[in-house]
């Protein structure tokens, strides 16, 4: 007579269990809140490391005047720009800057073009109502406060600041995105030697225009200037707005209107 096989369970088949759909979704939730806080807490480090997303130089942007138009019948050029006021220091980090150097960066958006025009340190601003030079302004007042007359002085408005050593392009170059990729590069220890109201990514977005127009070929000029003198007999320039602005194509000559052909008038 056949006995009756015996039927044990086993202990490695799941049991069906009505709450595993519910506990994945709740793992799966925890892992993206989990990886939600690791990316913000990224992206805060980054902005905290160093002295980028500024509020006080983001707040100094607003300050600045309006510029003026061309007056030698010259008249505004269509081409969308975008500026960067780079003040070359020699410390980022250090509670008094000194500083070495000024300099825009013009870009002209719609030519892919750059153009970086260097400021004389003794140029003449108006802070208030009182004329002062540039260097000295700049012990004086510190950074921020230094943006709105200077870019006044020279009659371009600009879209963002840097704050950085005499080594800056050469930082630019090397700085590539994608952003967690720069992040864990050492890119990270030349953004903590600037300063800007710019965020890491637009800072690596700068950098990538900049490398697509080719840093062999951003052009360097000079400011126009004309040399006064206090009454204290210091020295100082006098930036040439009108001509600056020509040379670097924001004010344009007006295209000529065609003539009409000749029998085209009617009778």
């Amino acid at each position: 007579m056949l006995r009756k096989r015996e039927r044990f369970e086993r202990s490695d088949v799941p049991r069906p269990n009505p709450l595993r759909p519910v506990i994945s979704l709740v793992v799966i939730a925890v892992t993206f809140i989990i990886l939600a806080i690791f990316l913000m807490a990224s992206w805060q480090k980054a902005n905290q490391m160093n002295n980028l997303n500024d509020s006080y130089l983001d707040d100094a942007l607003y300050e600045q005047l309006d510029t003026r138009g061309p007056t030698d019948g010259s008249v505004k050029s269509d081409d969308e720009f975008s500026n960067v006021l780079i003040l070359t220091v020699d410390d980022v980090n250090a509670e008094d800057r000194t500083l070495q150097g000024a300099q825009l960066l013009v870009r002209n958006i719609t030519q892919n073009t750059a153009t970086l025009v260097n400021l004389p340190l003794n140029t003449r601003m108006l802070a208030g109502e009182s004329n002062v030079m540039l260097s000295n302004y700049f012990d004086y007042a510190g950074a921020a406060a230094s943006i709105a007359p200077l870019t006044d002085a020279a009659n371009v408005h600009v879209s963002h600041v840097i704050l950085a050593t005499d080594k800056l392009m050469e930082q630019l170059k090397d700085l590539k995105g994608p952003l967690v990729l720069a992040l864990l590069s050492s890119s990270t220890n030349d953004l903590a030697t600037m300063a800007s109201d710019y965020r890491t990514s637009e800072m690596i977005g700068l950098a990538d225009y900049l490398r697509g127009v080719g840093f062999e070929n951003i052009k360097t000029i000079d400011a126009p200037y004309a040399e006064e003198t206090f009454e204290d007999g210091t020295v100082v320039a006098a930036i040439d707005r009108q001509q600056l602005c020509r040379d670097l194509g924001i004010f344009v000559s007006p295209v000529a209107e065609e003539a009409p052909a000749e029998g085209d008038g009617g009778e």
